[in-house]
Order: structure tokens, then C-alpha cells, then sequence
């Protein structure tokens, strides 16, 4: 299988190349189970986040540890968008998302008592990887429907297009292929 290798700090990880479509494969970057690198990246975000965010907020699923660790080390409270409604939302904020990583579409949700937490105030938003956009979008939206003002994007990493509006620790090439090659390249 073949590899991207990426370096956060001192730290070195070998991601597998994998297909997402026919002719394309991603880096696939996974901190889930590796908690050596979320630490680094979390560290090396808190080193870059914004002293005008008041809160953090990310979106489930890859931007739940972050959030969470992001606001554990900055002593300022987090917010996660999640993708369905929860019993306890009884007038949520819906957002239509559509992601590289996910077939179709799916939402974001904050419910009351997350959008309260967002209301007048400067938002840091959080994410694993910034691909398409889609979720950024998503995001974006959502918190200025909470009465937010999104002040900083960060990501552990961007992927394809570059993207200088989000302060990130690595870059991510998208990989094209030849329909039924199986090699990236």
C-alpha cells in the first residue's frame, strides 16, 4: 500500500494513500487510537489559536477530541456540531453538509443550549482535516445562526487546494489515478 509520510513537531507518521472514488485517493490521516499524535497536534493548534477566540468549536466526528482538548488546554469552553438530532434539541439549528469522506448528504446540528453557548461571542472553528470545504461551510453557517463571529479556522491538516484561511499544521496532496490502476500517484 502506498504512504504519505507527514512530520507535526518531532513526530513522524506514515498515512496509507487510500480511494475515495474511482480516480482519486487521500492521505488518510487518523487520530482516533493515536493518541501520541493528537497530542502534538493539539499542543502545536493551542500554540496558534487566536487570544480573540472565545470559544471552540468543531464538528462531530473528527473535530471531537480536538475541540475537546483544544478547550481542556486553553481553559475556554467548546462546542461539537453533530450530525443528527438529539433527543434533548428541541429546536435545533440544521445545516446540509456534503464531504469528500462521506457518500450523500448529511447535516450539522447545535442545539439550543450549544447555540446559547455561541451567542455574541468569537468562535475558533476545529477539524481534523479542511478538504472540500464542505463541512467548513457547514460550519461557518451554523455558527453565524447561533449569532457567533467565526474568528479563526484550524485543522491538524488541509488537503488538495490549499487553503490559507485555515492555519494548519500539514498539507495534504490529493492523489488521481487512472480509473482501475489501484496506484496512486
Amino acid at each position: 500500500m502506498a504512504v504519505h509520510t507527514i512530520r507535526i513537531g518531532d513526530l513522524q507518521r506514515h498515512l496509507p494513500v487510500v480511494p475515495v472514488s474511482d480516480d482519486v485517493s487521500i492521505a488518510f490521516l487518523k487520530l482516533y487510537g493515536d493518541t501520541e499524535l493528537l497530542e502534538v497536534a493539539t499542543a502545536a493548534l493551542a500554540d496558534q489559536l487566536t487570544d480573540d477566540a472565545d470559544v471552540i468549536v468543531g464538528p462531530e466526528s473528527g473535530g471531537i477530541l480536538l475541540a475537546h482538548l483544544l478547550a481542556q488546554r486553553t481553559k475556554r469552553p467548546c462546542v461539537i456540531a453533530r450530525k443528527k438530532v438529539r433527543p434533548n434539541m428541541t429546536a435545533p439549528l440544521r445545516v446540509p453538509v456534503r464531504t469528500i469522506g462521506t457518500a450523500g448528504e448529511q447535516e450539522l446540528v447545535l442545539g439550543e443550549d450549544d447555540a446559547a453557548v455561541i451567542d455574541g461571542r468569537r468562535v475558533a472553528l476545529i477539524d481534523e482535516v479542511v478538504s472540500s470545504g464542505g463541512t467548513l461551510q457547514a460550519l461557518l453557517t451554523l455558527v453565524g445562526a447561533a449569532g457567533g463571529e467565526v474568528v479563526q479556522t484550524l485543522a491538524v491538516a488541509t488537503e488538495g487546494e490549499r487553503r490559507p484561511s485555515v492555519t494548519s499544521l500539514v498539507h495534504l496532496p490529493v492523489f488521481t489515478r487512472e480509473p482501475g490502476d489501484g496506484a496512486a500517484g
